[in-house]
């Protein structure tokens, strides 16, 4: 049996800062995890426990996607709004390079982001990320290649243009 509240209370915040890097506004991202955790409690019957967490960040994942499209109209290729204020260099560089995060993580698979998120940021192994999300060892490695693949050919752009 599932303790739900021990779901809530171990993977929410990691939910909630997954979000954020694709919403990129804490009130908005905190509505969307809300949302994300009833439609979860709402479907609990259908989901096969085991794979619980991977379809958490993948309904998240679509939620702050569709958030984004509808409240942004974010379109690919287009790029953030680049930050000009009285600002150092490095906090501009530091801010600059969180929308490029925010846009990569909008613009790639979930599947991708999902382990992206899990390894760099919950500095979960592979192991651990087989585990969560289900997928061979082997599996989450040729994911992660991707997804890092895809990354660098996003945040390309952002080179490109002299954003980072």
């Amino acid at each position: 049996m599932l303790d739900w509240d021990s779901l809530v209370l171990k993977e929410g915040e990691k939910i909630l800062n997954y979000v954020n890097k694709i919403v990129g506004q804490i009130d908005n991202s905190k509505d969307i995890v809300q949302d994300t955790f009833l439609a979860c409690y709402q479907n609990i019957d259908r989901i096969d426990p085991d794979f619980i967490l991977p379809y958490l960040y993948k309904v998240a994942h679509n939620k702050a996607i569709n958030f984004v499209k509808k409240n942004q109209r974010l379109v690919y290729g287009h790029l953030p709004e680049l930050v000009h204020h009285d600002r150092t260099e490095e906090e501009l560089r530091k801010e600059n390079l969180e929308k490029a995060v925010r846009a990569c993580f909008q613009k790639m698979k979930p599947r991708y982001s999902m382990v992206l998120e899990l390894q760099y940021y919950q500095k979960k192994s592979y192991k651990e990320i087989s585990d969560l999300t289900g997928m061979s060892v082997s599996a989450v490695e040729s994911v992660l290649v991707r997804a890092k693949k895809e990354c660098k050919k996003i945040l390309q752009v952002f080179k490109d243009t002299g954003v980072l």
